[in-house]
């Protein structure tokens, strides 16, 4: 009733979610907080058809909408979800006030729920139109920039888009391609469908191992079944011959899930696990807007292991999707930035189906596969609320409580670690380039 003040919801909305409390925001110091379902600010998400046709832009859009106690005589905040670029959008992914300057009013002042969504559609898919301006006028010279950025946006979209689309007829399991077909409970363990159902922290905390108290957790996720559909998805896109993107830097022969047309599955994944980042992890794990998820893949010849490292993430879920292999087990040393951040704490052996859910600033790596073939798909959660945040942009090192676990050096990262363990054939570049602990927080 708050939101569509007895309008009809418009054609082009595909879905809407409930509207709740803002899990975290960031007051005026800095500092990270809470809302409260009586004092707001409130948001909802919404699925938006995107523009029939457009071998760019015909995909569902993903918006958030924040609304404050002022709604409906002031606009809500919008967010867009995803990849897709889209024009006058900042970093953070969100329109000027070019855009809300125009928002349509109801007579006597306020807006309306349907006519926030049609502009916010008509923004994103026809910003030139909303603003009322014209490309073809010679002395329009605004429009002329907007135009150029508009099809700059297009062409690096479109270079993205075709390899997704050149995909879709060859796609195994149409399903997972899907931004309206839902999450199916054969896909997943019954224990972590049953939590996921009650939704209850309790039902959640039944199904979880605790490693390493507070940051390092395990439970059964995928079923075997479920991994080999995964698997068999993933070694279609890899016969395909089309041009992958690498995950990072540090794993050669990945794939980027996005850029194959797996983000709506990525984007239910991670909403799915949403529950489990805000019991867990409050701060860096109650707002997730943001998802890099990706598969690697270690065997003879290609990636063995993986250097220690942290993860450019604000939680990360790692699950193993198979084969047959032994080693690989991946170890966990302290936060970075805490005093034991080069201290082990704990050796995962992963099992075909089951995921660790840990900070992204845990320091961990992957030991050397022995035999065999492992791969393993990691979803990067991001937070852009957390990264406005002064406990994520000022973190500091705390001194170290004495020297490293050599299980926890970094060849790529720390300064010192020749003096723990002779640098691994093909990575002596590394000596003498590393930066880790900084100046002042290394151990005495």
């Amino acid at each position: 009733e708050l939101l569509w003040r007895g309008a009809e919801p418009p054609d082009f909305l595909l879905r809407a979610g409930e509207m709740i409390a803002a899990p975290l925001l960031v007051d005026g110091d800095g500092a990270p907080v809470h809302a409260t379902e009586e004092a707001g600010p409130w948001t909802a998400e919404f699925l938006l058809a995107g523009a029939d046709g457009d071998p760019v832009f015909s995909d569902p859009i993903r918006i958030s909408l924040l609304f404050c106690s002022g709604w409906p005589m002031e606009p809500p905040r919008v967010r867009v979800h995803g990849l897709l670029l889209f024009a006058m959008l900042d970093a953070e992914r969100r329109p000027g006030q070019r855009f809300y300057s125009r928002l349509a009013r109801v007579p006597g002042g306020g807006f309306t729920m349907r006519d926030v969504l049609r502009d916010v559609r008509s923004f994103l898919l026809e910003p030139l139109v909303y603003l009322g301006l014209d490309a073809a006028v010679p002395e329009d010279e605004d429009a002329k920039r907007l135009h150029d950025v508009i099809t700059g946006v297009r062409k690096v979209n479109r270079q993205r888009t075709d390899v997704i689309r050149k995909y879709a007829p060859l796609a195994r399991r149409p399903e997972l391609f899907d931004a309206r077909s839902p999450l199916r409970p054969e896909w997943f363990q019954p224990a972590v469908w049953e939590a996921h159902s009650q939704g209850t922290p309790e039902a959640w905390r039944a199904v979880l191992k605790e490693h390493v108290v507070g940051n390092v957790f395990s439970m059964p996720f995928f079923t075997e079944e479920f991994c080999d559909v995964l698997l068999e998805e993933i070694y279609g896109f890899y016969d395909s011959g089309l041009p992958a993107r690498r995950p990072n830097s540090m794993n050669t022969y990945g794939i980027v899930l996005s850029d194959i047309g797996l983000e709506p599955f990525i984007d239910k994944v991670q909403a799915m696990l949403q529950p489990l980042g805000r019991m867990l992890f409050p701060g860096p794990g109650s707002a997730w807007d943001g998802h890099h998820c990706f598969v690697v893949r270690y065997r003879e010849g290609e990636d063995l292991g993986l250097d220690m490292h942290t993860d450019d993430s604000d939680v990360t879920f790692n699950v193993c999707l198979g084969k047959d292999f032994s080693g690989a087990g991946l170890q966990f040393c302290g936060a970075m930035g805490d005093p034991d951040h080069r201290l082990h704490k704990f050796t995962y052996e992963h099992r075909k189906g089951d995921g660790v859910l840990h900070l992204g600033r845990q320091r961990h790596g992957a030991d050397d596969i022995h035999s065999g073939e492992r791969l393993n798909l990691v979803l990067w959660s991001h937070s852009s609320v957390w990264r406005s945040s002064d406990p994520f942009r000022c973190l500091a090192y705390s001194r170290e409580v004495g020297p490293p676990d050599p299980a926890c050096v970094s060849y790529t990262h720390d300064r010192d670690y020749g003096i723990f363990k002779p640098y691994p054939k093909g990575k002596e570049a590394f000596q003498h380039h590393g930066w880790c602990p900084p100046g002042g927080a290394e151990y005495e």
